[in-house]
């Protein structure tokens, strides 16, 4: 009988990633390696090189995440031919305008928050 495979055990996996020039080559455990635009990903593009060396694997080489420049881009996504958008957020990153809304929204939501808490002993429970 033949075993079922999924895709979680088949997802093609980076390994190392390497820049040269205007491309950022992603080297995949399978063997491939894939050669990727610079201009494909404008943060990463507009990066120096210790902030292009300095990121984290994700998922075991699922994906990569560079904090300096907050980028995240997956494995999928590269095999896919998905590119970073070109959205005014992304490029430029958030308004002050934006971050002082965002921050009034989520400090409203933790104001309407309540901790939780165990019910009392003296609670009946109903059967």
């Amino acid at each position: 009988m033949n075993g079922i495979i999924t895709s979680a055990n088949n997802e093609p996996r980076a390994s190392r990633i390497t820049f040269h020039g205007e491309l950022f080559e992603v080297h995949l455990d399978d063997g491939r390696i894939l050669s990727v635009p610079l201009d494909w990903y404008p943060r990463l593009e507009r990066a120096t090189a210790k902030q292009r060396e300095h990121f984290e694997w994700l998922g075991k080489g699922l994906a990569m995440h560079w904090p300096d420049i907050d980028e995240d881009i997956s494995v999928e996504g590269l095999l896919r031919g998905l590119r970073a958008p070109r959205s005014k957020a992304y490029l430029e990153g958030w308004s002050k305008e934006t971050l002082r809304w965002r921050a009034e929204i989520e400090a409203r939501d933790r104001a309407k928050r309540t901790p939780l808490r165990a019910p009392s002993k003296k609670a009946k429970v109903k059967h």
